[in-house]
């Protein structure tokens, strides 16, 4: 099961890669493999079902929206989550 938090951020996530005209079923969600959600191969969403895939080299905290194949007009990725480093680590982030 799959947190409201969670999936309102997927679905924020995913509204401008499926209104740039990219379809559902070629978009997958690849997280962090001993995320809680890798353990779903499925999730469904407002737009329809979206596949989730652990990814070998994702650490915790960090997941993304990719198409593949990709499709005429660019390929279709975006940030879900993504951990920003602090001043406290060497580097400032952007916080998006």
């Amino acid at each position: 099961m799959i947190s409201d938090r969670a999936l309102q951020m997927i679905e924020q996530k995913l509204t401008p890669i499926i209104k740039s005209g990219k379809r559902i079923d070629s978009i997958k969600l690849m997280v962090c493999p001993v995320s809680p959600i890798a353990k779903a191969a499925i999730i469904e969403t407002r737009f329809g079902p979206l596949r989730v895939v652990p990814g070998e080299y994702l650490k915790m905290g960090f997941s993304y929206l990719i198409e593949s194949p990709i499709s005429r007009g660019g390929i279709g990725f975006n940030w879900v989550s993504k951990k920003v480093k602090t001043s406290d680590e060497g580097i400032v982030g952007n916080g998006k």
